[in-house]
């Protein structure tokens, strides 16, 4: 695989009882209607095993990276290999002093590890035909696409598996594949437009008139893990219902900046049986100073041009050890746990934020955990999502406030739209009594057969906190104590020891992307003393411990499922994070001008019907904004911006070099855009914007 351009970085010694052997599959160029009908593509894998398949079939998990560039050129200046055209996604081939990106390869540290202890690994390119492909109107990401990819590949698997089907198992594979995968233990793993890919294999293969469960015969998808996914890219919402599901998200992305994947976790708050039934759980997993392409060894180059408030994990090029550990202590435990006949639940501990994290992650950085050990169902139920006007429960029933401003309202921009919280604000004119206490209807909650009170917080930015280094115990500390039907309250229990309240931090380019995202936090009910359980009349939130603050409270709910025992994860022995200006100084973008990169905008009216574009532009009378640069558009996970004035437009192809982009806007979008309005391309955090000077229609 040398002649790919293959990254060659430290090894890391696997820790499984097998010894590892890798092989490949390559079918290339094919006609695959079950895929795509409008395209070639390969279907290319490498696959991680045990030396040894004999005895038993071996539980499969397969891979699945984002989108990136198909063709790679070496920077002598950077020194690393730069992904900048997608020839072989168009053509099978890449052009002169190019090589192929082997973006399926840069998860080797993770694949091989996993077959150590006894996995398949199937490791998806996803080249030719998907990645930077041109999108289509129902599918702008092309991640419905990516889902029949994943699942046609298991249907290959599945042929060899069984011994039938027209495709002969290539000796390149390197193994008798005939009995040795046990397709009723299945995990999947997608990284940025991979993981809403993995998520559209799932319901895909599950939908009515799938023609999939034909072909790969009975199969359970147990988990999937997420690596800063994309969500929204396709017409379905696509979620990962019934299923385990853990979502890591770089706090200092700067490709996929607005977190998407907090989306797919949200929605599981609002999913109620018959729909998710499976006792499965549900979280986050947010990496303070990670940003998104270093979880792929074989991007080399970062989306992000550094972090504010905490020490970024990665260089500007090359590899991050750090941010490899962060997903190599997360997602091994996490399949590890949920997918196999010999999974070891135990081992998803870590994902339960009462849990304490293991130092192999704590002395790298700090994280945030969100946090559903099951659906929403009789054993987990949700008590309070804010739905109301500020001052009111969601039954109705008005809140108490001292000392402090409550204001209901939707959660930060990375949040599902509609997932709400209670915006808790005070500050050092306000009165030293202060707390928000939520009132339940009627006579109150009847806890006597739960275990466990949870709720989601985070912290804004007040006072100075986000003008400073983050504390490496937090910004904030306050109280929670459960209220008697007359009135009396609970011990309260302090959060300092519980959890860590921290500074919003993001992406350095600019502080409107510092995230506010909501994460877990878990209380055993059997910590609450001086109250009947069988008649809580509310909950008490008290702020007296800080002299200003900015908290929102997110969903409230009650479990029948304990929480972990632990303290609160260990101090991490990490370097000290620069200041929010000297990290802006030191890596923001600069702004540039039209003339700077020879910028060119124009305008093409389609006489008749045009193709259908990323864009979602179809149809009679589209327009196409075509936009031309010197300086090429990188291949991301998340939808390009163009602004023009103050309307926004998502989307767009991008041509084999990178140097044009093609926006179709159906006719009746383009007619909103302002005549002479400003014209503008936000790709992704470490590139300068675009500018194309006015609009002229």
């Amino acid at each position: 695989m040398a002649a790919l351009g293959t990254v060659v970085n430290d090894a890391q010694a696997v820790e499984g009882p097998y010894e590892v052997r890798t092989g490949s599959y390559m079918l290339p160029g094919r006609d695959e209607p079950l895929v795509a009908t409008d395209r070639k593509v390969d279907l290319w894998a490498e696959v991680y095993r045990p030396k040894t398949l004999k005895g038993k079939p071996f539980p499969i998990l397969v891979f699945l990276h984002g989108n990136h560039g198909t063709c790679g050129t070496y920077d002598p200046v950077r020194r690393v290999r730069v992904d900048n055209r997608s020839d072989y996604t168009r053509t099978g081939v890449c052009p002169e002093n190019y090589v192929i990106t082997p973006n399926h390869l840069g998860y080797a540290y993770l694949a091989e590890e996993l077959a150590s202890w006894g996995y398949v690994v199937v490791s998806i390119n996803a080249n030719r035909g998907v990645t930077a492909g041109t999108g289509l109107t129902e599918d702008r990401g092309l991640n419905l696409m990516r889902g029949r990819l994943i699942l046609r590949h298991l249907a290959l698997l599945s042929d060899w598996n069984s011994g039938r089907g027209d495709i002969a198992p290539p000796k390149t594979l390197g193994f008798k594949p005939l009995g040795t995968m046990d397709f009723s233990e299945v995990g999947i793993m997608g990284h940025s437009r991979g993981g809403e890919g993995a998520r559209a294999a799932l319901q895909q293969f599950r939908d009515a008139t799938s023609p999939f469960p034909g072909l790969i015969g009975p199969m359970n998808i147990k988990s999937i893990f997420e690596i800063g996914p994309v969500d929204g890219q396709t017409s379905r919402v696509l979620d990962a219902n019934g299923v385990n599901s853990m979502i890591l998200l770089p706090s200092c992305d700067g490709d996929v900046y607005n977190l998407q994947g907090m989306k797919v976790f949200d929605r599981t708050f609002d999913r109620a049986a018959p729909f998710d039934t499976t006792q499965a759980f549900h979280g986050t997993f947010e990496v303070k100073g990670a940003n998104h392409n270093a979880y792929n060894t074989e991007w080399q180059t970062s989306d992000s041009p550094g972090c504010l408030g905490v020490k970024n994990l990665f260089p500007a090029a090359g590899f991050s050890k750090d941010q490899k550990a962060t997903a190599f202590h997360t997602m091994v435990p996490f399949f590890r746990a949920t997918v196999g006949k010999n999974a070891d639940p135990a081992l998803a501990a870590i994902f339960d934020p009462a849990t304490t994290l293991p130092a192999t992650l704590s002395d790298i950085t700090k994280y945030n955990r969100g946090y559903l050990p099951g659906p929403n169902n009789e054993k987990t139920e949700m008590l309070e999502r804010f739905s109301q006007e500020s001052g009111l429960s969601d039954s109705g029933v008005p809140t108490t406030v001292t000392g402090v401003t409550v204001t209901n309202q939707q959660a930060s921009y990375e949040h599902q739209l509609g997932t709400r919280v209670a915006r808790v604000t005070w500050d050092e004119s306000s009165p030293s009594e202060r707390f928000f206490q939520l009132n339940f209807a009627g006579k109150g909650q009847n806890l006597t057969s739960y275990k466990t009170l949870a709720f989601r917080a985070s912290l804004g930015c007040f006072a100075n906190i986000c003008n400073k280094k983050q504390s490496k115990k937090g910004e904030m500390d306050f109280t929670v104590a459960l209220v008697a039907a007359d009135g009396t309250l609970s011990n309260e229990l302090a959060m300092v020891g519980r959890t860590r309240l921290s500074r919003p931090v993001g992406p350095a380019y600019g502080t409107q992307y510092l995230h506010e995202t909501l994460y877990t936090v878990e209380l055993p009910l059997e910590d609450f003393e001086g109250v009947d359980l069988g008649a809580v009349a509310g909950v008490r939130f008290t702020f007296e411990k800080k002299r200003s603050g900015v908290v929102n409270i997110g969903t409230i709910s009650k479990s029948t499922l304990p929480a972990a025992t632990g303290d609160v994860d260990q101090e991490p022995a990490m370097a000290e994070a620069e200041t929010p200006e000297a990290i802006l100084t030191a890596s923001a973008a600069p702004r540039t001008t039209a003339g700077a990169d020879s910028n060119r905008i124009r305008i093409v009216r389609a006489s008749g019907p045009s193709s259908a574009r990323s864009s979602g532009g179809s149809g009679d009378g589209a327009v196409e904004i075509v936009l031309s640069t010197k300086r090429p558009f990188p291949f991301t996970g998340a939808l390009p911006t163009l602004t023009v004035g103050g309307e926004t437009v998502e989307g767009g192809d991008i041509s084999v070099d990178g140097k044009t982009m093609t926006i179709s806007v159906p006719a009746k979008d383009f007619a909103k855009l302002p005549d002479g309005g400003e014209v503008s391309l936000f790709v992704q955090a470490s590139s300068p914007v675009w500018k194309f000077g006015k609009l002229a229609k």
